[in-house]
């Protein structure tokens, strides 16, 4: 039985060693991540069972990649060995006033070749709790779309949770196809992680000025924002929505907000964050949602949870947090002042 099973792309990163630029390069470092591979290794660092779900080819590239999500305990006997290349992307870690950015080379990867039958997905998702996965899926192609509407249906068929983080990319698809698209997929979420940007302009969510402090919500407007989505998407069972300022790309503060058990909204604490790589924190934030769920924490220890594991991925080199789950218990205990354990 897997508790967690994710569906996406998972590519090779080339970084520039430390915050070097790529017109400066003349090496990079070498990792492995995509957003939902992100979560299942994370989860399954903390004791959560974990399968992901993919394509890669046959070659070198491949076999380095399923090593690396095996390394971690995720299970990787799902994966389709197909398709003529694994994607890449070139991350330039951005410091100070000079923001992160990312440049793709993941046209024709392997994912995008996958046709139907090539996934035993009723297999697989009558075995699994929560299947997962994001709207960086969805945009990629045809193919990969189709497929990830055959996951969910399969999923709510065979009584897994879907949950679902809508993980807007602007190089990869506009807002309004995003909204076409994922419009389609909303019926089957039960379990919707995502933040308040990706809400309003993906899912159309319209707030007034009133609710608008500069270009941040106000405390009101995030508590209407959330009834209105609540409103909208009747069939979700858990929403949980995140907030990010970025003061630089080497500070930030983050925070989160739910309904708790007795249907109120409550808010988390407010991190802030010092930033060593931010790649993947919105992912180590889902694995915080989806291991309190798993785990039956109630709604605010959930938010400090996944907070936490969010605030502690930005100070990991790569994508995928690295945390055992004795820090995990440390955040709940509020031990986690960052003082050395000795």
């Amino acid at each position: 039985m897997f508790e967690v099973t994710s569906f996406g792309e998972i590519m090779l990163r080339l970084s520039p060693p430390g915050y070097q630029r790529i017109l400066q390069a003349t090496s990079f470092d070498i990792n492995f991540g995509g957003a939902e591979a992100n979560v299942v290794v994370a989860l399954s660092n903390i004791g959560v069972k974990t399968s992901y779900v993919t394509l890669l080819p046959q070659n070198p590239l491949g076999d380095a990649t399923i090593n690396f999500l095996r390394r971690y305990g995720v299970d990787t006997s799902y994966i389709k060995r197909k398709g003529r290349r694994l994607g890449i992307y070139f991350l330039e870690k951005g410091v100070g006033q000079r923001a992160s950015s990312v440049v793709y080379d993941r046209a024709d990867s392997a994912i995008n070749e996958i046709q139907p039958g090539d996934i035993d997905w009723e297999d697989i998702l009558r075995k699994t709790k929560i299947f997962f996965s994001t709207g960086i899926t969805a945009a990629l192609s045809q193919n990969v779309l189709n497929e990830l509407k055959m996951a969910f249906k399969t999923a709510k068929n065979a009584g897994a949770k879907v949950a679902f983080d809508i993980n807007y990319r602007s190089k990869l698809w506009s807002y309004d196809r995003a909204n076409e698209v994922i419009s389609e997929l909303m019926p089957y979420v039960d379990i919707l992680i995502t933040n308040e940007e990706h809400v309003r302009r993906v899912l159309k969510i319209d707030m007034e000025e009133k609710y608008f402090e500069g270009i941040d919500l106000t405390f009101d407007g995030q508590k209407v924002l959330f009834e209105r989505l609540q409103t909208k998407y009747q069939n979700l069972e858990r929403i949980i929505l995140a907030a990010r300022r970025s003061l630089s790309a080497s500070k930030n503060t983050f925070f989160a907000y739910t309904k708790d058990e007795n249907g109120n909204i409550v808010f988390s604490k407010k991190r802030e964050i010092e930033v060593i790589d931010r790649v993947g924190a919105g992912d180590a934030f889902t694995a915080g949602v989806l291991y309190s769920i798993l785990r039956g924490l109630k709604s605010s220890q959930m938010l400090e949870v996944a907070t936490y594991m969010c605030a502690l991925k930005h100070t990991v080199e790569g994508d995928s947090l690295i945390v055992t789950e004795d820090e995990i218990k440390q955040a709940l205990s509020q031990d986690s002042s960052g003082m050395m354990k000795r």
